[in-house]
């Protein structure tokens, strides 16, 4: 019994989520249209205000210009950015695959210099390993330092 009224409770609940999320998805998708249309007009009456002044085919010619350039800004500013986060994105790499032949070959080394140093290397080998480690974890960079990283899509 108290485990049907729990269902009941959270399938509502999940219901009313659901209809809250539809409703609202409605609401930005009509508030958009309205947002490109408004902006239509507004380039529309800044054509008509320009023919007025200029004649039909300078404002044509002019607008058309315009928008191309604001469409070649747009994709250089893209290719620039996308070009950076490539970069960065190797560097990455290239530094974590370096920090990884670092560490196997630390490990692989570890046991012979343990054993060629005698009693002092089996204690003073590990306390610098973990002080070493503890240094690393305090001066790592942070896992989400950069927001973009979840753009990696472009």
């Amino acid at each position: 019994m108290l485990g049907s009224i729990f269902d009941m409770i959270t399938n509502l609940d999940a219901a009313r989520t659901a209809r809250r999320i539809r409703r609202a998805v409605i609401d930005f998708a009509f508030a958009g249209v309205a947002f490109l249309m408004g902006f239509g007009f507004l380039i529309a009456a800044g054509f008509i205000y320009t023919a007025e002044r200029y004649g039909g085919f300078y404002a044509a010619l002019w607008f058309g210009f315009g928008f191309l350039a604001i469409s070649a800004t747009i994709l250089i500013a893209h290719r620039v950015i996308a070009a950076m986060r490539t970069r960065r994105r190797k560097r990455e790499e290239r530094s974590d695959q370096l920090r990884s032949m670092a560490t196997a070959a630390a490990v692989a080394a570890a046991p012979a210099l343990i054993r060629s140093a005698g009693w002092v290397g089996t204690v003073v080998i590990p306390l610098a390993a973990i002080a070493a480690y503890v240094i690393y974890q305090e001066n790592r960079r942070p896992t989400g330092e950069y927001p973009d990283e979840l753009d990696d899509d472009y």
